[in-house]
């Protein structure tokens, strides 16, 4: 039995480090996302690249921070007596997570201000194009 308790305190401690690891990831690519979120703008140009850059950066910090929750969980229920919560770590991946989804919220918004700019412009040019059309002339 004694046995039993130590692997599961041990595969406690190696959950708690996983969680540790994905919060240390958070902490640094959470400000860096939102820096490439803000250098998104409605005047300027964007490069697709950019674009698919900002979304695989939000889909990465989101399965971290599902993972993490998922870790918790199992932490709480399965492992209770091995677990002890970091009230200060939790508080700060909850900001992570408050802040990535604001930061993508809002490029996502420009990214439709952007469409809509374009779409009106196409718009515009093809009603031009219609009033400047070929002449029409008797045949």
């Amino acid at each position: 039995m004694e046995r039993e308790q130590i692997q599961s305190q041990r595969y406690a401690l190696s959950l708690n480090k996983t969680i540790q690891n994905h919060y240390h990831y958070l902490k640094g690519n959470v400000d860096e996302f939102q820096e490439k979120c803000q250098r998104v703008t409605p005047e300027r140009k964007i490069p697709p690249d950019i674009i698919n850059q900002i979304r695989g950066a939000y889909k990465e910090i989101r399965d971290r921070l599902n993972e993490i929750r998922a870790i918790q969980q199992l932490l709480q229920t399965k492992y209770r007596q091995f677990y002890h919560r970091d009230p200060t770590r939790d508080k700060e991946i909850t900001e992570c997570e408050f802040l990535s989804k604001n930061a993508y919220s809002k490029f996502e918004y420009i990214l439709k201000q952007i469409e809509a700019k374009k779409k009106l412009e196409r718009e515009r040019l093809a009603q031009m194009s219609h009033k400047n059309g070929p002449p029409r002339g008797t045949f």
